[in-house]
C-alpha cells in the first residue's frame, strides 16, 4: 500500500495546510438531536458527502462509474470532539492517507468556521469495486493514476492526531462502577 510518510505526530486535530476542502455547509435545524446539538448521523452524512467530493476531485468521474466501477465505504471511525448547533458554518477537509490496487484510506476534519475549531474527525477505508459483479477488483490504470496524483497533492505531512484511533474502553475516566 502506498502510504503518506509522516515526519511527526500532529500537535492537534486541526486540518493540515495541504488537506483538500471537500465540503462547505451550515448546520440545519433538522440535524439537531434531543440534546440540542448536531446528531451523529449527520456527522457521518457530511463526511460521506465530503468523501464523494474527494473522489470527484481526485478524478473519479460519472463515466468511470457508468463503466461499472465505484468505491464502497467498508470501514470508518468518527471522533466527536466538540458540539455545534443550528447555523454553525462547517468546512470539511480531507487528507489522502494511502491506497493500493483495491483500497483507499482517507482522513477527514469537520471544522466550525466561526470558532475555528475541529468538531469531529473521521477515518475511512473504501474498496474499489466492480458494480456489476458486486465485488472488489483492482483499480483501472486511469484510477490508479488519479490516486497517485491525490497522494502527491493531499497527503498530510504530519500524522493526524486521531489516525488509527479506535473505540477505547475508558472505564476509569467514568469513575467507580456500582454493582448494585
Amino acid at each position: 500500500m502506498h502510504y503518506a510518510e509522516f515526519k511527526h505526530l500532529a500537535p492537534d486535530d486541526r486540518p493540515q495546510s495541504n488537506a483538500l476542502l471537500t465540503l462547505e455547509t451550515s448546520v440545519e435545524d433538522i440535524w439537531i438531536d434531543y440534546n440540542g446539538h448536531m446528531t451523529e448521523w449527520q456527522y457521518y452524512k457530511v463526511m460521506a458527502d465530503s468523501g464523494e467530493n474527494f473522489l470527484r476531485a481526485a478524478g473519479f468521474t460519472e463515466q468511470y462509474r457508468l463503466s461499472g466501477y465505484s468505491f464502497f465505504s467498508v470501514e470508518g471511525h468518527m471522533r466527536n470532539l466538540k458540539e455545534c448547533r443550528v447555523g454553525t458554518p462547517l468546512r470539511i477537509f480531507t487528507d489522502m492517507i494511502g491506497y493500493d490496487q483495491v483500497r483507499l484510506h482517507i482522513y477527514q476534519y469537520v471544522v466550525d468556521v466561526s470558532r475555528d475549531i475541529t468538531l469531529a474527525t473521521g477515518e475511512h477505508m473504501m474498496l474499489h469495486v466492480n458494480t456489476n459483479l458486486r465485488k472488489r477488483v483492482d483499480m483501472l490504470p486511469y484510477m490508479k493514476g488519479c490516486m497517485e496524483r491525490a497522494m502527491r497533492n493531499w497527503a498530510p505531512n504530519l500524522q493526524p492526531k486521531g489516525l488509527g484511533a479506535g473505540v477505547q474502553a475508558r472505564w476509569n475516566a467514568c469513575g467507580p462502577q456500582s454493582s448494585n
